[in-house]
This record gives C-alpha cells, structure tokens and sequence, in this order.
C-alpha cells in the first residue's frame, strides 16, 4: 500500500511510496553499543520516519547485552543460532531468514553486515521476487591462500544475488574487486559515528573516567582495543609497552577479548605500565581516562574506534594504512608510524603525550571538525534509506 510521503529537503512537492520492510541481519554481540548499534539505531529510526517499517535478526549470543533496548525501541528483535559462517550453516541460516520473513508482503530489503548472513540472504532473496539484498562488508579480508580462494567463489559468484555490497573504504573496495566481486554491485559507504555518544571529553569527565578505573589523576594513560588480538597489533603494542620503560605515572590500557595472546600473564609480570581491561559497555569511559589512544593494526576496514576516539577529541597513535592515514593526516594531535614498527610506535607515543595544553585543544578542535559532519549518523542514515528505496523500487 502506498503511504504520502511529506516534503523533505530538496523536494518541491509531496510523493507517494510503497512502505519497504528492512531486515539487519547481523552477527554480532560485542558488549559495547560502539557506534555500530547507533547506525543501525538510526537507519531504522529515518525509515520510519519516511513510512517503512525495521525488523533485526541478531546471533542469539547477543541475548542479554544492554544495548539491545536501543534497537527494541524502533524495531522488532529475533535471534537466530548463527553458527559461524561455515558452509553448512549456509542453508539452515536461509531457512531461519526465510521463516522470519514468512507473512511479509510487499517489498523487502535484506540488510546483512559481517558477512555471515550474506549468502543465506543472497539465497533467500533468489527466491523472493520482492526483495533486495545488500551486503555490507566492514571488516578486512584475511589474506591466508584458503581464505583467499573461498571469498574469491563466494563474491565472483553468489555476489551476483546480491543487489549492492557496500564498501567502508576504498581499500575494502579494491579487495573485493580483486577476489572477483561484480564492480557494478560495489558501492563505496564509509561508517558513520554517534557524534553525540563520542563528543569531546570534559575534565570532569575525564577525573570521573580515572577514578572509576583506579588510575592517579596525573597519570599518562594510553589505550588500545586487542580483542582481536593479531589484526589489532596487540604484540606491537606489548614491544611498544615495554620500551617505555617503567615510568610509575605511564599506564597502557590493553582491552582485550578472547583471541589474546595465551601467555598475557607473563606480559604482565615483566611490563609494569600494562595494564589488561575486560570489554565494557562503557567505552565512552575509556577514551575519557586516556591521553592517546592507540591502533596499531594490521589490517583494518574502517575503524571505529579511531573515528570515536577523533569524535571525543582524542590523539592517536595509527599505523599507516590508506584508511587511517586519510583519518589522521594533518591533525596535530596524530602521529602515523609505519607497520610492524615497535621502535617507531614508541616514539610516537612519547611525542603524542608531550603535547602541551595548547597543541591537545587545536588537534580536539579539528578532530572534531573532521569527524562531525561528515561521518554523522544522521546522513548516512538518510542515504542508506534512499539506498533502500531505490533498490526497492
């Protein structure tokens, strides 16, 4: 059924369209809300805003987490036993997608992201003749020759059922294009940041975040995310750490997941400014205790963490990938090193927490001017519904 459409920017008069039903499908349950959980927040809140209606499919390990009453709030929720993305998992995960959408009628937009939904959808969209299938592709393709060979079938081929795969970066880009994916399908779609969940850190904020997490107000603190461990550079960081020395002031937040390394422990005996953090919820916090933050990856899609450590005005330490060189260039706050450097990481660090008050304010103040507007959720949200609707139509 069509519903009127109200003016909106740019239009000189009402149009009509036929509601669209879109489905996230998205395996994923980290304990933070981050700015993933907003973007899906808020592509749901601007397609009910234009008349469509929001549904999400999520790993059922994601039962639980405090972030899910976001999402409760615009959309209906189901989980799924995800499995993994193994081959065999392929069909039963299609049955599921198939049985959540039993009922629907109309145009349907399948929504996958992290890849492990996106060929049972690209299945279930071959047989529905009112749907649309996107596979949004976030994170970095492993490069082992297997991986190599399984992804270049899965895009060369099933990559075709799919209407877009949407890109968020030109390196994520370029990758897919050399595993085979149609270059017609590809569409360039960076991420986006709450910018106001990661806004710049005030000090009472900052001594509220030290003090929650037992650290001295003088302290220099740098953090770094190592829940996956080998891509997010945790061994660098652990040769970085210890060549800083044992300064009693200098503390190295490590938030860590299960794919650390095994022998952390030992880590920890003979570097006394490691310090190893849970994943929280409260990420917000953490950036507020830190001086630098520091991303010393491997590999990234598009990063988060460095788009919301910017966001809240924060320096940062980044390896010289494409992606995070065009985030950090210029900012007087950022010091990009080159991979697999721990001398040069060292070093970066030592300047990035040398700066005075004045340099710490001007890279905030153009941290912040480069993240905010042009990685809004609001207009990535109002891009992705056109998206949807054009592919809908």
């Amino acid at each position: 059924m069509d519903r009127p459409r109200a003016v909106g920017p740019g239009l000189s008069q009402p149009y009509t369209l036929a509601t669209v039903y879109v489905l996230h499908c998205a395996d994923y349950a980290g304990p933070y809300a981050g700015s993933f959980v907003p973007m899906l927040r808020s592509a749901a809140q601007e397609a009910r805003r234009r008349g469509h209606e929001t549904g999400f499919v999520l790993s059922d390990v994601a039962r639980g987490r405090t972030w899910l009453e976001e999402l409760e709030r615009v959309g209906e929720i189901q989980f799924v036993h995800a499995g993994g993305s193994r081959t065999s998992d392929t069909g039963p995960l299609a049955r599921r997608l198939a049985g959540v959408l039993r009922g629907q009628r109309g145009a349907v937009v399948l929504h996958t992201h992290f890849s492990t939904f996106d060929i049972p959808a690209a299945l279930v969209g071959l047989r529905r003749r009112d749907s649309a299938v996107l596979w949004h592709e976030h994170t970095p393709l492993a490069d082992e020759p297997h991986t190599r060979l399984r992804n270049a079938l899965r895009y060369r081929w099933v990559g075709r059922l799919a209407d877009r795969i949407l890109c968020v970066s030109p390196e994520l880009h370029r990758d897919l294009r050399a595993r085979g994916a149609p270059p017609g399908k590809l569409l360039d779609f960076p991420n986006a940041v709450d910018t106001q969940r990661f806004s710049p850190i005030t000090d009472s904020e900052r001594a509220a975040a030290r003090s929650a997490l037992g650290l001295p107000p003088a302290a220099r603190v740098v953090l770094h995310f190592g829940w996956t461990w080998h891509r997010k550079g945790g061994d660098l960081m652990l040769a970085a750490a210890e060549r800083l020395g044992s300064d009693p002031e200098l503390t190295v937040l490590t938030v860590v997941g299960e794919s650390a390394t095994p022998d952390l422990a030992n880590h920890l005996e003979r570097i006394p400014a490691l310090r190893v953090v849970a994943p929280t919820s409260d990420i917000r916090r953490l950036y507020g205790a830190a001086d630098v933050f520091l991303s010393c990856s491997r590999a990234e899609g598009m990063p988060f963490a460095v788009m919301e450590a910017l966001a809240c005005g924060l320096p940062v330490v980044g390896t010289a990938l494409p992606i995070q060189r065009a985030l950090l260039s210029d900012l007087p706050g950022a010091c990009i090193v080159p991979e697999d450097d721990p001398a040069a990481i060292t070093a970066a660090i030592t300047a990035v927490l040398s700066l005075g008050p004045g340099a710490r304010a001007a890279h905030a103040r153009l941290a912040r001017a480069r993240i905010d507007p042009a990685y809004a959720l609001e207009t990535w949200a109002r891009r992705l519904v056109d998206l949807y609707e054009s592919t809908s139509g």
